[in-house]
């Protein structure tokens, strides 16, 4: 193997990567679009709050589902026919709804929305298992983390901003073309592995590096047998708890009623709880890659992060339980920047885990049933978080009183409690063996 071979695969795969992650950026856009737009859309289409909730949820329902649907597809037709397929759809999805006259149109674009994006992140992950090595996973769910933390910022700011100077429906007509043109740039760029371009595979470029003897391919594994192998391995259910309980709190407190919260129990403005609310973003841009530099630097474990950041975001719970109001507006922007680090950026490590349970044939597979539940999870807790609030009744002022709040916190410290304890029972899955060979080899060093 030379290594102006060995280079090109190298440098191509990070045109694969950023090519797929743009449409991962879309997702995330897309996730949070409705809720910015939401007046206009009312008044537009003529429609209620519920229905504009019902709206933004159908992508969420779509999304969930199709999983398990989308991790199959990867796994047998590859990411590159999957994505560019699935896109389609979504852009089809943004037209739709950029052009809908009547709510019931808009949902149908929604729908085709979610549908559509519901397979970019499972791919995007099946592409990295074939295109990088087993020690630079973590690294790469680090930077697709952040690529989603700029998809936050440019669906709040951005589409904010865009809506404001040419309307919702020009901004929504847009992505839709985009993701059309976005969709022959994947078919033409992206390959499922560097075989399909007669490459060497990059388990054969380290063994190279290193000087060890080059591995056997792996042999496919048939759909039906992957999914067994996926549900019988039983240290995948603590982690799937985990997941259910993270999400479910990052999704209904981060996404949906952290913002309430602190209008209605500090009488701040929209601006002012905006302000806040955007170190979500700015969190996950930044903590997402060093998250993957502290489990595999610092820790050099998965499963010691991810119980460190449970007890500190249990802890950052059972605090607010405590001092639910009265602290300096200042700390209310740290409280959301740890919230954020300690749930959104601890994900990195936990699908790292998730994918280093299994083997790279059924990647898309594991990954895909392993991400249900972080969507799931966010649909249930926004539901019960909403329930316990229209329990305690509004206050005179229209909002929530506190004692509602006390009691959601209280929940959500005892949901990370559960979280902890799956943290504890998870399967350590750092490859030690990998990074110690490629810190001690001599020829990895020379060909760095």
């Amino acid at each position: 193997m030379n290594k102006e071979l060995m280079n090109r695969v190298l440098t191509y795969r990070w045109m694969i990567f950023f090519t797929l992650g743009i449409a991962y950026i879309f997702v995330f856009f897309n996730q949070m679009s409705v809720a910015v737009v939401a007046n206009d859309i009312m008044e537009d289409l003529t429609c209620n709050a519920t229905v504009i909730g019902i709206m933004a949820s159908i992508y969420f329902y779509v999304y969930a589902a199709m999983q398990i649907p989308a991790g199959l597809l990867c796994d047998s037709i590859g990411s590159r026919k999957t994505v560019s397929f699935s896109l389609g759809i979504a852009a089809l999805g943004a037209l739709v709804f950029g052009f809908a006259q009547t709510a019931q149109v808009a949902m149908i674009g929604r729908g085709l929305v979610g549908l559509g994006v519901s397979a970019v992140f499972i791919a995007l992950m099946k592409i990295v298992a074939e295109w990088y090595a087993v020690r630079e996973f973590a690294r790469m769910q680090g930077i697709i983390t952040s690529l989603g933390g700029a998809g936050v910022l440019l669906g709040t700011f951005g589409l904010g901003w865009l809506a404001k100077a040419y309307g919702w429906r020009i901004v929504f007509q847009t992505i839709g073309i985009a993701s059309g043109c976005l969709v022959f740039l994947i078919w033409f760029m992206v390959r499922n592995t560097p075989a399909e371009k007669g490459w060497p595979s990059i388990a054969e470029i380290e063994n190279f590096r290193t000087g060890m003897v080059p591995p056997e391919r792996p042999v496919p594994i048939p759909l039906r047998q992957g999914v067994k192998l996926v549900l019988k391995e039983p240290r995948f259910y603590p982690l799937a708890l985990w997941f259910f309980c993270n999400a479910g709190t990052f999704f209904a407190f981060g996404g949906l009623w952290a913002g309430p919260y602190f209008m209605d129990v500090y009488g701040l403005s929209k601006p002012e709880t905006g302000a806040i609310l955007s170190m979500i973003a700015w969190t996950m841009i930044a903590g997402s890659p060093l998250m993957a530099i502290v489990s595999d630097n610092l820790f050099h474990s998965r499963k010691k992060t991810i119980i460190f950041c449970t007890i500190c975001l249990a802890a950052l719970f059972i605090f607010l339980r405590l001092y639910p109001s009265g602290l300096p507006i200042p700390l209310l922007y740290a409280i959301i920047i740890i919230f954020t680090a300690f749930s959104a950026c601890t994900m990195v490590v936990a699908f790292t885990t998730l994918k280093e349970l299994y083997p790279v044939q059924i990647a898309g597979t594991s990954i895909a049933i392993g991400n249900f539940f972080p969507f799931f999870g966010g649909a249930v807790y926004m539901a019960v978080l909403g329930k316990i609030l229209d329990g305690m009744g509004r206050s005179t002022e229209g909002g929530y009183p506190v004692e509602g709040y006390i009691t959601v916190l209280t929940f959500l410290a005892v949901s990370s409690v559960l979280q902890l304890i799956c943290a504890l029972n998870l399967k350590e899955t750092f490859p030690e063996k990998e990074f110690k060979t490629a810190r001690h080899s001599k020829k990895f060093q020379q060909a760095k």
